[in-house]
């Protein structure tokens, strides 16, 4: 026998998980249906309280949070509820909600269930609420599995945010699947990004200051652009024809699972592992950027990562280049006593730690030698070309490779002419034949790059050397890591000695422009050195150290000796 609650002051509550359902008008239904019901018991609708686009199974809900909230202050004698689902979908937060509304004196009622209070009743209550639960799981697994699906056999952009320098298409009946395309106002801006860290080593928050002082607005139509959304950018390789799916997933609060969260969403986005990542390759159209130019950028940017100042107290000359020769990890400055070493990072213990100046006056020792003998460096390169010139490609092998996609591509279209094969199964096969022959197709063009005479190279070392030294007749501080920042890429130092990688950009045969070293050191054809040096200790200095510290020792022994004397006395 249903309970007859008279002039009672009650509320609705209604909700809805999604935009299509908002634009439907379900929610306006869901009200509409509560008034009629309050209707015809007499009871007096004092408040509605509407949840639009909002997850059932999310605790923390603006209008939920406030009808709670309005229990607390007695504002009410019973709440409406269209049926369980609506209130919640997961029998924890169901329970939760039901007892905080109930301590408060409010009672639920729900229209599609008998509003007598009892066993019963709040069994049936659980089990709907059960229901409700394994029904948006399902959902969410269905849901899943089909952008899955859509992402590894199609290799198909689905319906995510469009990242910037891009527009999404929605879905319409012409095009059922919707479609990514370039915005061709914003993919000038991403180009002018990654020309200025190429070209002019530019940090990610110098690149946020310009863009700014330009006058190119961020796509929220903010003040300015912070140095995460210039960073995004940067390290996207959706630019070059790369985009990923499963990259992030969502993270709840522990605060909201308990009940305890304020009003408003608090969730945050964090990094899967890189092998759970599934890419898509994108077409040729959709690429923004060239993979040469966006590499060299990630360089660029490791680079200025790497020598970032970061408030730091004394000034190291070889600050980001070198390495532990035993554990790989990077050397950093340590003080000691007002001096000043390098140690390794995590402290192997492999590689002792060595005075700054003698590892300082060992680098820039060889550095000027190579300088003023190019033969050093020329010899260097022509060794490590002649070791890697077997990991080249030749021309017949990448040929070779080409004809074999060719004749597998055949073989496939056969066997879809004999019904072997499905329709989707072709198309899948055969866009992945094309990722293929791109791909050996741009390293050929980069194998094909990276040939050149050795004349060239020798007269390109010399130049650049004469350049170098030009540059090293007013010599500071400044100067001397300016250019050990430009040649050095790598300084592996072993304990006994210290091996120098670096780079030496190629001079064309048109001659340069300009004689700068900023225009020299984003060369984008570059010729890679190694030198070996020995370590060059400062004997005197240490001598002279191990005196004074002798003279200090004897001194204060001598006045302990005094000291006790009179106190003897």
């Amino acid at each position: 026998m249903e309970e007859k609650l008279e002039r009672l002051k009650v509320v609705l509550y209604a909700r809805v998980s999604s935009e299509e359902q908002k634009q439907g008008n379900t929610i306006e239904s869901q009200i509409a249906e509560l008034r009629q019901f309050a209707t015809q018991r007499e009871w007096a609708v004092v408040d509605v309280y509407a949840d639009e686009a909002w997850s059932g199974a999310a605790l923390a809900r603006p209008a939920l949070d406030r009808l709670r909230d309005d229990a607390r202050a007695k504002r009410y004698d019973a709440v409406l509820i269209n049926d369980v689902d609506r209130l919640a979908r997961d029998v924890t937060h169901l329970g939760i909600i039901k007892r905080d509304l109930e301590r408060s004196g409010v009672r639920v009622v729900f229209r599609k269930i008998p509003s007598e209070n009892g066993p019963a009743h709040n069994l049936l209550v659980n089990v709907l609420g059960s229901f409700a639960e394994f029904e948006r799981e399902m959902i969410l697994d269905r849901t899943r599995r089909g952008r899955r699906h859509k992402v590894e056999t199609r290799q198909q952009f689905i319906g995510a945010i469009a990242p910037y320098g891009y527009r999404y298409l929605r879905a319409t009946p012409s095009n059922p699947s919707g479609a990514l395309t370039v915005n061709s106002e914003e993919a000038v801006v991403v180009r002018a990004i990654f020309k200025w860290v190429d070209e002019e080593g530019l940090s990610a928050r110098d690149v946020g200051v310009r863009l700014t002082k330009e006058g190119f607005r961020p796509r929220k139509g903010g003040p300015g652009w912070q140095r995460s959304s210039v960073l995004r950018i940067l390290r996207g390789t959706i630019y070059i024809g790369t985009w990923y799916y499963n990259k992030n997933q969502l993270s709840y609060r522990r605060a909201m699972l308990l009940g305890s969260e304020p009003h408003g969403k608090k969730t945050s986005l964090r990094l899967r592992p890189r092998e759970e990542w599934i890419p898509v390759a994108l077409p040729d159209e959709l690429k923004i950027i060239s993979p040469g130019q966006w590499q060299q950028v990630q360089e660029q940017l490791d680079r200025n990562r790497c020598f970032s100042p970061r408030n730091a107290k004394h000034e190291y000359l070889l600050s980001g280049l070198v390495e532990c020769g035993a554990c790989e990890n990077s050397f950093c400055g340590n003080p000691s006593h007002g001096r000043f070493y390098y140690r390794c990072l995590k402290r192997c213990k492999r590689v002792p730690q060595i005075t700054e100046n003698v590892l300082d006056n060992s680098v820039w020792s060889a550095v000027q030698k190579a300088l003023d003998n190019p033969r050093l460096l020329t010899q260097a390169i022509q060794g490590i070309e002649r070791r890697t010139s077997s990991t080249i490609d030749s021309d017949k092998s990448f040929e070779k490779a080409l004809q074999g996609i060719k004749d597998e591509e055949f073989r496939i279209l056969e066997a879809y002419r004999l019904g072997i094969i499905k329709p989707d199964m072709l198309a899948h096969e055969l866009e992945s034949l094309k990722s293929r022959s791109r791909a050996l197709e741009s390293q050929r063009s980069d194998a094909a790059q990276n040939k050149r005479p050795d004349s060239s190279m020798q007269r390109s070392v010399g130049d650049y050397c004469n350049i170098i030294r030009r540059k090293l007749e007013h010599l500071t501080f400044e100067t001397k890591r300016n250019v050990l920042r430009l040649l050095v890429r790598r300084i592996v130092f072993d304990g006994k000695e210290v091996r120098i990688l670096g780079v030496i950009p190629l001079i064309d045969s048109g001659g340069i422009a300009t004689t700068g070293i900023d225009s020299l050191e984003r060369n984008p054809t570059q010729a890679k050195f190694a030198i070996t040096a020995p370590m060059i200790w400062d004997y005197p200095a240490k001598r002279a150290a191990s005196l004074a510290n002798l003279h200090k020792a004897n001194e204060a022994l001598r006045l302990r000796r005094l000291r006790r004397e009179e106190e003897t006395a």
